[in-house]
């Protein structure tokens, strides 16, 4: 199975999305900000990850802007799951539909994150 890209700058939150994910086998790569997860997607190729899990909310580069980079410019084929606490619109939603897939509002319980997964990877 191809690694789950978690892109969180809260530590906590960060953990806690991996040990999940770990516990039911799936492999992960964290990436601390938006600008982190395009390093790490720059040097990998375009079908690497099986899905981003993507915050929004970070320092130095947001998950929207992140993820059009990450989908438009550098072609990766992972769907992107945006993660947020903050109330989304349905007109911010079509506004980002072309790069982010799904939408995990924070926060979430452990069954949403793997109902939200699952639409996307096999979970055994």
């Amino acid at each position: 199975m191809s690694p789950v890209l978690i892109v969180e700058d809260n530590e906590i939150n960060a953990e806690i999305i991996t040990m999940l994910l770990e516990e039911h086998g799936i492999p992960n790569e964290l990436a601390v900000d938006g600008v982190d997860s395009i390093e790490k997607c720059i040097t990998k190729p375009k079908d690497y990850y099986s899905l981003i899990l993507m915050d929004i909310h970070m320092p130095r580069m947001n998950g929207y802007e992140a993820a059009k980079k990450i989908k438009k410019e550098l072609g990766m084929t992972a769907p992107v799951v945006a993660q947020t606490a903050t109330h989304t619109t349905e007109a911010s939603i079509y506004e980002h539909r072309s790069y982010i897939d799904d939408y995990l509002f924070k926060p979430f319980k452990p069954e949403q994150l793997f109902s939200v997964i699952s639409r996307y990877i096999s979970i055994i």
